[in-house]
C-alpha cells in the first residue's frame, strides 16, 4: 500500500467507525423510546389497590403443592418471589 493510500483508508475506516457508533446510538434511542412508551401506556393505575380484590393467584409452594390466593381470602398475605439458578 502506498503513502498516499493510507490517509484515504484511515479516512474510510474513521468514517465507518463513526457510521457504526451512530447506527449504536439510534438502537439504543429507540429502545429507550420503546420502553418509555410501554411504561406509559401499558402502565397500572396509580391507585394503591387497597380494599381491593387482589387478582387470582396459583402457585406452587417449596413443598410441592398448589396454592391458591382466594383460599385466603380476609387474611393478610405476604408472597415473596424467589429465584435460583
Amino acid at each position: 500500500m502506498t503513502d498516499a493510500q493510507q490517509p484515504k483508508r484511515a479516512r474510510r475506516e474513521d468514517r465507518q467507525r463513526r457510521a457504526r457508533q451512530q447506527v449504536k446510538r439510534a438502537a439504543v434511542a429507540a429502545a429507550v423510546v420503546v420502553v418509555l412508551a410501554a411504561f406509559i401506556v401499558l402502565r397500572p393505575d396509580s391507585e394503591p389497590f387497597v380494599g381491593s380484590a387482589a387478582p387470582e393467584l396459583e402457585l406452587t409452594s417449596v413443598e410441592g403443592e398448589v396454592v391458591n390466593l382466594g383460599d385466603y381470602l380476609g387474611r393478610p398475605v405476604a408472597i415473596t418471589f424467589m429465584h435460583s439458578y
